[in-house]
């Protein structure tokens, strides 16, 4: 069920920079937190989901409503809600069934409320395509055949024509600032550029810019990262001869991977910062004890101090080799090391085996596979 939108009484003439919020959220509680990147988290508080509270925006972006419980880590049922963050307005957001959720308020929000209404119902053909191929690839039952047809013939389609109506709205509606907000569902990255300039100029220079800003810097940030994963998958590939170096060991004396040639090697790329890497060492304690003499885990702690470094070693009672990368070192650049931990798999031939990315099951049940 779709509300009407409501006008907002009952405050004073609002300034360029306070956003006036208000929320009438089913079963959400009495506590709400609101998360801007870049900005502490600020609570507030109700009664029985209905909260009113101001906020203070210098540049428009992007914010989260959250119950208090996800920042605890709870994530069961999670009830969270994207919202627009604009200055010199009044905000209300509201749900019925907490299956989604409607904005509208003054100005800016009276036109997001109908861009958000129109972009829903635009994506939804497309959008249940796209559940229906996740579907079939789940489905075992189905040839990849079958799959691709469908891809093809229904879903590409679908999602054409929804991408198109998104240019074709931002076009007839130039001069309106929450148009903006459509180019966040623009898949193609040229597109979204050329539907950026058809776009009144008052509206590109204006105060929906830095969102626009941000746009072309995430996706740009995005080609990169995919540009580096790609470069490292060379460098970590399966059957390529894994680098040779020479770094100093915990006691300070020079260690070389070469000297471990003849046995299976786990480079084990991590660093005292690394939560996921602290997390793994139980297991990696584990399957060392489970294989003796099988395989050696070489440590190559990174991006630490050498203080940092002994002291973890020490604390977490790692049994295996260790050595330091000191900054400056080309190592992580040869082996294409983009995320931590990564764990690369070297055989006695001193060929790579396998790499790995972040602790992931799929490292102890391959070394079951090697050493059973």
């Amino acid at each position: 069920m779709i509300l009407a939108a409501t006008a907002m009484c009952g405050w004073a003439a609002n300034d360029s920079k306070t956003l006036k919020v208000k929320l009438d959220l089913v079963d959400f509680g009495d506590t709400v937190v609101v998360y801007r990147s870049g900005h502490d988290n600020q609570t507030f508080t109700g009664q029985n989901g209905k909260f009113e509270f101001e906020l203070q925006v210098d540049n428009v972006g992007q914010g989260l409503l959250l119950q208090p419980r996800l920042m605890r880590g709870d994530m069961e049922n999670p009830r969270y809600y994207n919202i627009p963050l604009v200055g010199g307005e009044e905000m209300r957001v509201w749900d019925t069934d907490k299956t989604r959720y409607d904005v509208d308020g003054t100005g800016f929000y009276a036109d997001y409320h109908k861009v958000d209404l129109f972009n829903e119902n635009a994506a939804k053909e497309s959008h249940a395509n796209a559940k229906k191929y996740r579907d079939m690839r789940n489905d075992k039952t189905i040839s990849k055949e079958a799959r691709d047809k469908f891809y093809t013939e229904v879903y590409e389609p679908s999602h054409d024509r929804y991408q198109q109506a998104l240019t074709d709205y931002i076009k007839a509606n130039s001069k309106q600032e929450a148009a903006v907000w459509l180019l966040r569902s623009i898949s193609d990255f040229e597109k979204m550029k050329e539907a950026f300039q058809m776009l009144d100029v008052s509206v590109r220079e204006g105060r929906m810019k830095p969102i626009y800003d941000k746009l072309v810097k995430d996706e740009e940030k995005r080609i990169k990262e995919e540009e580096e994963e790609k470069e490292a998958a060379k460098k970590q590939a399966a059957g390529l001869d894994a680098p040779t170096f020479t770094l100093n060991d915990i006691q300070g004396k020079p260690l070389a991977l070469e000297s471990l040639r003849g046995k299976y090697v786990i480079l084990d790329f991590w660093g005292s910062w690394c939560g996921w890497c602290i997390k793994g060492f139980p297991m990696m304690k584990e399957y060392y004890a489970k294989y003796p003499g099988k395989f050696e885990i070489l440590g190559v702690d990174c991006n630490d101090t050498e203080a940092k470094w002994k002291a973890a070693v020490e604390k977490h009672q790692l049994p295996w080799l260790h050595v330091y990368c000191p900054k400056g070192a080309t190592l992580l650049s040869d082996y294409g090391i983009t995320g931590f931990p990564t764990k690369i798999i070297i055989g006695p031939d001193g060929k790579i085996v396998k790499t790995i990315v972040g602790e992931d099951p799929a490292f102890y049940t391959l070394l079951d596979e090697l050493f059973k």
